[in-house]
Parts: structure tokens; sequence; C-alpha cells
């Protein structure tokens, strides 16, 4: 049995091989989750001691407590996504309640740091906009984007993330374009094939299991077609709050 958040992404062309590395993954996992969840555990329990005692010691140590506190906040957040994966690896579905898109997207932008080299746009349709989501996992997603926005921008002149909204009673979309290089035309059709990459350390799984999560929001998830002088453009659609 292939593991169910790849295996809905899973092209019916693609060949046995890429099939056999699913099947490892899926068997490495469950060890993986529990594995990874322990010394995260760990980590966010001292990273709060350490607080502690910077706080008693008081002058002279606020920089400090804010990094580690930074640290401790994404450790317990990697812990919570994990716990989150294991529940839709097994079942495949979404828990979504009402979330203010912006604090979505700003927390995203704080998983990464690399974020703070290039200017971010922000062009909201409006700043209330509340989403039926599970936070975390969308939170991922587009933290999954950012990264790969930033990344495609290395060595670039101009640096800028540009994030929009629009929103209708129904969905909202959000579109992340980045001022790279852009997407090769003949890249566009496996961009979501797991195990397709075009990094050197790429996995190739970020992707396909970030389009996976949303459709199964009920939304989609897609890039624009390449446009020569232009960096990437992906866009996401979301169920909108009618509360």
């Amino acid at each position: 049995m292939v593991c169910p958040i790849l295996d809905k992404a899973l092209p019916r062309e693609i060949h046995s091989e890429g099939r056999g590395r699913l099947r490892a993954l899926e068997t490495l996992t469950p060890t993986l989750i529990h594995e990874v969840s322990q010394p995260l555990t760990a980590a966010a329990y001292y990273l709060e001691a350490c607080a502690v005692q910077l706080r008693r010691r008081g002058t002279g140590t606020d920089e400090m407590l804010s990094m580690i506190e930074r640290a401790q906040e994404q450790t317990v957040k990697a812990i919570e996504i994990i716990k989150g994966m294991r529940n839709f690896l097994i079942s495949g579905e979404v828990v979504g309640r009402p979330e203010a898109l912006r604090g979505i997207i700003d927390s995203a932008l704080a998983a990464v740091p690399e974020v703070s080299t290039v200017n971010v746009v922000h062009a909201y349709s409006s700043a209330s906009t509340h989403v039926v989501v599970d936070r975390l996992q969308v939170e991922q997603v587009l933290t999954n984007l950012f990264v790969n926005a930033v990344q495609a921008m290395e060595g670039s002149a101009l640096r800028r993330l540009t994030i929009s909204t629009r929103e209708t009673a129904r969905e909202t979309q959000i579109v992340v374009e980045d001022s790279g290089p852009g997407l090769a035309d003949d890249t566009l059709g496996r961009l979501f094939e797991p195990f397709f990459t075009t990094k050197p350390q790429g996995m190739g799984l970020g992707l396909s299991i970030c389009r996976t999560i949303v459709e199964a929001h009920g939304g989609r998830l897609w890039p624009n077609r390449p446009v020569k002088g232009r960096g990437a453009t992906f866009n996401l659609t979301l169920p909108t709050s009618q509360d």
C-alpha cells in the first residue's frame, strides 16, 4: 500500500522505481515521525529552561531571549506538524476551522529566516479574510512556497517576494510571486511529480505534498505559465469562511 498523502499526487505513468521509493518511504515514515518527535520535544524543553534562566538574569538578555523564544516556538510547531502529518497520513482527511489568513501568512514568513534578505510586498484584498483550514498544514504549504521563492532569487539583482490575495464568497486565492529567473517550460508539467526536483539536495516531495494538502482542503495549487523576464508565480485557493 502506497502512502496516502503521496499516492494522491502520484501520476499513473510514474515508473516502478518511483513506486518502489514511495513504498520505502511509507515504511520509514512512522519510524521517522516517532524518532524526530522525541528530540524535538526535548529541544523545546531545554529552550524553555534557557529562557527561564535568562529571564531571571534580567538586563542585557533581551535579544538572546527573543531568539530562544522564537526557536522554541518553531520547535513546538514542528512537533505539532509531525502529529498532524501522522493523522493526515492515516486518514487523508482535514479538520478545518475558521482562521485569519493574514496570521497564517505572517507565521509562515516567520518560519523562513532567509525572508529577511528579500523585499516582501503584501497586497491583500482584505485584512480580515478568514479561511477554513487546518492552520499548521496550510502554514507548511506557504512556508514551502516561500522557501522555494527565496531560493530561486539567490544571485538575482532584484529580490522581491509578492504575496497577494483575492477573495470571493466561496474561495480565497493566494498568489506567491518571486523575482527570480522563473520556471522553465520543460519542467512545468513535472513540478508536482514526486521525486522530481531541480535542486541538487532536494527530495522532490515538497510541492507534491503541498498540492495534496491543498486539495484535501477542497482547494487547488498551480503555477502560472512562464513569462520571459518574470519570476515564478504560484497560486492556491482555500475555502473562504462564511462566519
